[in-house]
């Protein structure tokens, strides 16, 4: 999945995005270039919010939690690496194997343990070369059948 971003600051975020206490104000500059695509390493959705993992323009070493809003979706394709985990909490998260086994994975990433940072380097690999190939083309069996059920 790759998106574009269409802006870089809070006050393009919608009111329930914004949260002081944890920094989200309408005078936030994310580390984000308007215009440039980023790949989706993960997201979370809950309470009618959406937050995209990716790695930001300044990345070290693992993908950060940025809000949707600031992001228009340019290859929706999901990631065949991708699982779907939905929580008591009603935290719906999509993201590779490893994130969900260990449930403190991201936790450790970001503590920048060292087996974590590998397992995310491989991960990100495999997800940049599948979101830069390009769309595979429809066979001519599924247009058939879609072209045949879109005339009855």
């Amino acid at each position: 999945m790759k998106i574009r971003c269409i802006a870089n600051t809070g006050d393009y975020l919608p009111e329930n995005y914004l949260s002081p206490q944890q920094g989200y104000t309408k005078q936030l500059k994310f580390p984000l270039t308007i215009g440039k695509e980023y790949i989706v390493y993960a997201f979370s959705v809950k309470e009618g919010q959406i937050w995209y993992y990716i790695c930001e323009d300044n990345y070290m070493y693992y993908p950060m939690r940025s809000p949707a809003p600031l992001f228009e979706v340019v290859d929706n394709r999901m990631s065949a690496n991708w699982r779907l985990q939905l929580s008591a909490n009603g935290l719906l998260e999509v993201a590779f194997e490893q994130w969900f086994s260990d449930p403190y994975f991201y936790d450790k990433l970001t503590d920048r343990e060292e087996r974590e940072i590998l397992i995310f380097e491989k991960v990100k690999e495999l997800m940049d070369t599948e979101a830069l190939s390009p769309a595979p083309v429809p066979n001519v069996i599924e247009s058939a059948v879609l072209t045949a059920n879109i005339s009855s």
